[in-house]
């Protein structure tokens, strides 16, 4: 209905002129933009209501191709539907975010039905086939790891079969790395039945409903299996163990995406992801394509340790088959833990060589921590501890094993019902975290524990401290998202007395700049819909800016949410329509890395000059307010109000 509406217009491209009566056929602004829409989901640009009437349409021509280009109040484009063929019908329609173009869907055969489906700029970068046209994707041309880690989980969430099998890898793939027959049947057989995968999931979890908001993705670093593994004909790029962060109304959780897999310019899933809550607690030691294997004919082990070798693999695979699932007690998921453990720690004892060896004890590491980091495995700490012992010879494996331990150690002491032991694994936690950084300042887990560092030292106050261990991120770790981030909370960390820089679009695509707010006291607040602490501030925040509004107090806020579906009902039930500029991307998003955001909200005041004042709590921001509106200085900057941490995989 939509095209066909197009189509009957565009024979009106074909006039030398644009003439009074052409003119007339040229649909409106209104039209365009209530009757067409992206086949697939995208955040993009559209006018409020009242904005309308202040777009306007333009024929467009060039080069053989012709169409209609929409532009907004600002003369920004907002849509552009173009003949590419010279047929009078539309086959190319693009829809524009920011300016820039974020999404296209295209008629490939000119048969008025879109086939393909692209992603760009702002809205991604994924690049879909839909091949009988019924408005799925059947396959992807292009695709990233955490394109392809969203889609899986958000089609799990809405019992989408079909949509999760888009993105899981198939025997055509395995073709086409030249997968070896053994790995193929594996990893066939761990993406076979989905739609049966599926069902059982969803009865046994809580963590993936219809209301389930994808957060984001969370992996390791990539790594390189060589064709001379003898597992594919070429090289393998891999994410091993991948994770994602999904949110329940205030509640985050964890899904364990798993072993990933790059075919060309498309990654894809060797395994249907499971969210670590209740029955599904299964932690994967390893995956498929970099589980350490025997090299055929290479192995100077004794036959009888070889067939041992042989035989503990199998009762490996045997065990994993067997898994949990259903509605598991916590008592059945740690005996399965702990057979695990057992197999591993004799295969650790048997493999024939040093380099398998190590590659074992980092997947014990790996499985075991995060199983204990779930709730359900308290006892796994203990296997760490030994086997933390047991390594010791090796400094760099020794460094791997004991921030696993760390992690997990932490997780249980937290667990702890009084609260002052739990204020103690905080310090524990914090000494640890440097220790570990000192010890081993060179492997890759050394960003991460020293960005852990450097937020829990600014939560706590300790702005000095922070900035410290910021400083040696940027210094040391510049390229990384930890360096990045860092660099960030600097500038933020030194903003007092600076004019401010901020601008981005607001919820309606309208441009925002902080200099619109100088001659007012402003509040700028970072803040996202499921940040517990905000929403638990937000009627006081409400309260001084009605309160203090006609003296010229003002709030901008930056929401952080990835997803814009749920912000307007929020704002609706809870207040706060303010000024809010719309950032892309959420905490991973380029303002939030700009001005290293580390938990929301995140709050700083500006003086009528446009200069920032200094960071502020809600329980002192009226003091403030009242103090700045009379043109005083603040006499102290109060450390940074931020008690929500942003969500991650520890």
């Amino acid at each position: 209905m939509r095209r066909s509406f197009l189509l009957t217009l565009l024979p009106v491209l074909s006039a030398l002129a644009v003439t009074a009566q052409v003119q007339a056929q040229i649909p409106s602004a209104e039209q365009i933009l209530s009757q067409f829409k992206p086949t697939h989901y995208v955040e993009y640009d559209t006018p409020a209501a009242n904005e309308i009437a202040a777009c306007k349409v333009d024929v467009e021509r060039g080069q053989g191709v012709a169409g209609f280009v929409v532009y907004g109040p600002a003369g920004q484009v907002l849509r552009r539907f173009t003949d590419t063929n010279g047929d009078n019908k539309a086959d190319l329609f693009r829809y524009y975010r920011m300016g820039l173009e974020v999404y296209r869907d295209i008629d490939a055969n000119k048969n008025e039905k879109p086939d393909q489906h692209r992603w760009m700029n702002w809205g991604g970068m994924k690049w879909g086939i839909d091949r009988n046209e019924d408005g799925a994707i059947d396959e992807w041309r292009v695709l990233s790891a955490q394109e392809a880690a969203q889609i899986a989980v958000e089609s799990m969430a809405k019992n989408d079969v079909r949509g999760l099998a888009s993105v899981l890898v198939s025997a055509e793939d395995l073709t086409a790395v030249k997968a070896s027959p053994a790995i193929s049947q594996q990893l066939l057989k761990a993406v076979g039945n989905p739609e049966g995968q599926l069902r059982q999931i969803l009865t046994s979890t809580k963590a993936l409903t219809r209301q389930t908001k994808w957060v984001r993705f969370d992996p390791s670093v990539p790594g390189l299996v060589p064709r001379e593994d003898g597992k594919a004909g070429v090289d393998l790029t891999v994410y091993e163990n991948a994770m994602a962060i999904v949110a329940n109304g205030e509640a985050h959780e964890l899904i364990s995406v798993g072993e990933m897999i790059r075919i060309g310019e498309v990654w894809k899933l060797c395994g249907i992801p499971r969210p670590l809550d209740g029955g599904n607690a299964q932690i994967q030691v390893g995956g498929i394509l970099m589980q350490p294997m025997l090299a055929s004919g290479a192995v100077d082990a004794p036959p009888e340790m070889a067939k041992e070798m042989e035989d503990l693999l199998a009762s490996l695979q045997t065990l994993d088959e067997n898994s949990p699932s259903g509605n598991v007690t916590p008592a059945a998921l740690a005996n399965y833990n702990k057979q695990r453990a057992d197999l591993i720690e004799k295969i650790i004892r048997v493999v024939p060589s040093e380099q398998e060896r190590v590659q074992w004890i980092q997947q014990f590491a790996d499985g075991v921590g995060a199983a204990v980091q779930t709730g359900q495995y308290n006892a796994g700490l203990k296997r760490l501890e030994a086997l933390q012992e047991q390594v010791k010879s090796n400094d760099v494996l020794l460094g791997y094993v004991w921030y696993r331990r760390l992690m997990a150690e932490y997780a249980v002491r937290l667990q702890d019902p009084k609260e002052e032991n739990r204020q103690q694994a905080q310090e524990w936690w914090l000494k640890q975290l440097q220790v570990f950084a000192e010890r081993w300042p060179k492997t890759n887990d050394t960003s991460d524990a020293i960005v852990q560092l450097a937020i829990s030292l600014e939560l706590m106050g300790r702005v000095d401290d922070a900035k410290r261990w910021y400083t040696e991120l940027v210094r040391d770790y510049a390229a990384t998202n930890p360096g990045i981030r860092a660099r960030g909370a600097l500038r933020r960390l030194s903003l007092a007395g600076k004019p401010l820089e901020l601008a981005g679009r607001s919820l309606t695509g309208q441009e925002i700049s902080s200099k619109q707010y100088v001659g007012k006291v402003t509040l700028v607040v970072f803040w996202a819909t499921w940040a517990k602490p905000y929403t638990d501030e937000l009627p006081r925040l409400v309260g001084i800016h009605q309160k203090y509004q006609r003296s010229g107090f003002e709030i901008l806020g930056v929401n952080l949410d990835a997803d814009a579906a749920g912000i307007r009902d929020y704002l609706q039930k809870n207040g706060g329509n303010w000024q809010n500029i719309r950032e892309a991307g959420g905490t991973d998003g380029k303002l939030a890395r700009d001005f290293g955001i580390v938990s929301v909200p995140t709050m700083f005041l500006v003086d009528k000059s446009g200069r920032v004042a200094g960071a502020i709590t809600p329980e002192n921001l009226e003091a403030a307010v009242k103090t700045l509106l009379l043109g005083q200085p603040l006499e102290a900057i109060p450390r940074q109000g931020a008690v929500g941490t942003l969500p991650r995989r520890n």
